[in-house]
């Protein structure tokens, strides 16, 4: 048996032994990129976060069109579809490579953290979080996590390389918030 298959055989066995801590991976499982991208909408509000939130923003939405270009170049089951491990919740039987949730958490959080957001590193936190619950519950194998994060990370670089053009991407569309809101 392969690394990949130990380390998630030995996460995914912590799985129904517990309803809270069950519960409380599948809700990160599902749940923390929406909770990531409802705290950007917030941040785009607050002043002094709103090129950091923008950013952040571009850099998850880019991971999340890169992910399945990526998974062109390779295909990996899912753990369930090659008869491992427990899955908590259901996920659809296609290519766990890499995980879309780590690619977009880790875009969003890395971002965050280069920009010298207040909530980078709770977005790392979050982020994390994400990808050992999408192996808790069973329907990802260690490197598609692995795969979701770098890739997401490289996108926030990009990101942050290009932050001048993307800042002033930003500062447009709040200008034109602004009036708009103005006339309304």
């Amino acid at each position: 048996m392969h690394l990949n298959e130990q380390l998630f055989l030995a996460i995914n066995h912590l799985a129904y032994k517990n309803t809270v801590l069950d519960a409380f991976m599948v809700f990160c499982a599902q749940y923390i990129p929406i909770i990531l991208a409802l705290t950007l909408i917030g941040a785009w509000f607050w002043p002094r976060e709103r090129r950091a939130a923008f950013r952040a923003a571009v850099s998850g939405a880019g991971a999340l069109v890169l992910a399945p270009i990526v998974g062109l170049l390779h295909y990996q089951a899912l753990p369930f579809v090659l008869g491992l491990g427990s899955p908590l919740i259901h996920h659809a039987a296609n290519n766990g490579f890499p995980s879309d949730h780590a690619s977009v958490s880790f875009g969003v959080a890395v971002s965050l953290l280069l920009s010298g957001s207040r909530l980078g590193p709770y977005a790392i936190t979050l982020a994390v979080l994400v990808g050992f619950a999408r192996i808790f519950v069973g329907v990802h194998f260690p490197s598609d996590v692995l795969a979701g994060a770098g890739l997401g990370t490289v996108v926030a670089l990009l990101v942050y390389w290009g932050g001048r053009w993307i800042d002033r991407v930003a500062d447009y569309i709040h200008h034109v918030q602004t009036r708009v809101l103005r006339r309304g």
